[in-house]
């Protein structure tokens, strides 16, 4: 099947005369592709109420650079804009003040946390590693474009993270699907090649020895971690995490599950089941207090 829908991609193409094709609106093209079902990455986003709101409509046209990374032929994925929102929606009302986005990619969330009045920064892969983490300079002030450090997270030290912040610790470190890729959900590949070319035995001990090491060596930087990553049952997540809080002993750990329609949204694929949870090591319960909008303790 998945073949077939690729040369049928492959024939349309061919078919459409490329000064045609660029005279077709985007939407018209996705909607095509969408009847064929030749369409690799269906949208996850969903209708909600907090999506309709003024304030998500100005800041998502404000998020337009964000969207040049998608093929011309392509819509823009719109879940990444809403998980972005949701999440800057809960921490600013947590009263987070400082984040520190792991796995940064092309800095959407990032663009989305400042809005909302957080200072931010992170780490992410070389572009190298990651040529698809390329970030839309223009969108950020200076301050935020040093501290977007390129070191993998497992190598990072504190003090890289305290030549670029002015104060320490940072109220939040956070991840959304950047450990995913070290996990085994997915029935065959991973979405980073770094990882997708190492052996297992590397990436479970990343996971199983080389985490937790990691968060125990920088616990001191940051006062709360929250990571949304897949489910518990999902490639043995709640195994590691749970190796996690036993190395984060100053630290409250609690998992949650997304409520719908926020579960659909959190989805890793739209071919696979498998979902997000958010795995919360605090040190200020208050972090917590807006999550339970969305979200419950499993």
């Amino acid at each position: 099947m998945k073949s077939f829908r690729a040369a049928a991609g492959a024939f349309l193409r061919r078919c459409v005369p490329v000064a045609l094709s660029a005279r077709i609106p985007v939407r018209a093209k996705a909607r095509v592709r969408a009847i064929l079902r030749i369409e690799p990455w269906p949208d996850l986003a969903v209708g909600h109420p907090l999506f309709r709101t003024p304030d998500y409509r100005a800041l998502r046209e404000r998020a337009r650079p964000f969207d040049q990374f998608r093929k011309p032929y392509k819509p823009p994925i719109e879940r990444g804009h809403q998980t972005s929102y949701l999440v800057s929606k809960w921490f600013a009302a947590a009263g987070v003040k400082t984040a520190f986005h792991a796995g940064y990619s092309n800095g959407r969330y990032l663009f989305y946390l400042g809005q909302a009045g957080l200072d931010c920064g992170g780490t992410d892969l070389e572009l190298d590693e990651a040529p698809e983490n390329q970030i839309p300079a223009a969108v950020f002030e200076a301050r935020v474009l040093r501290r977007l450090l390129r070191a993998d997270f497992f190598e990072m030290a504190p003090g890289q993270i305290a030549a670029v912040w002015d104060t320490l610790p940072i109220d939040v470190l956070f991840t959304e699907a950047t450990f995913e890729t070290l996990f085994p959900w997915r029935k065959e590949g991973f979405s980073v090649a770094k990882y997708r070319a190492a052996e297992a035995s590397l990436r479970r001990t990343l996971l199983y020895e080389r985490l937790p090491a990691k968060l125990a060596e920088l616990g001191e930087t940051f006062s709360n971690m929250i990571f949304i990553e897949p489910a518990p049952a999902a490639g043995g997540a709640g195994e590691v995490f749970g190796g996690c809080a036993r190395a984060l002993p100053a630290f409250q750990y609690s998992v949650w599950a997304f409520r719908p329609p926020f579960d659909r949204l959190f989805r890793l694929s739209p071919s696979e089941p498998t979902k997000q949870a958010v795995y919360a090591f605090v040190r200020d319960p208050a972090v917590l207090g807006p999550l339970r909008d969305f979200a419950d303790r499993i």
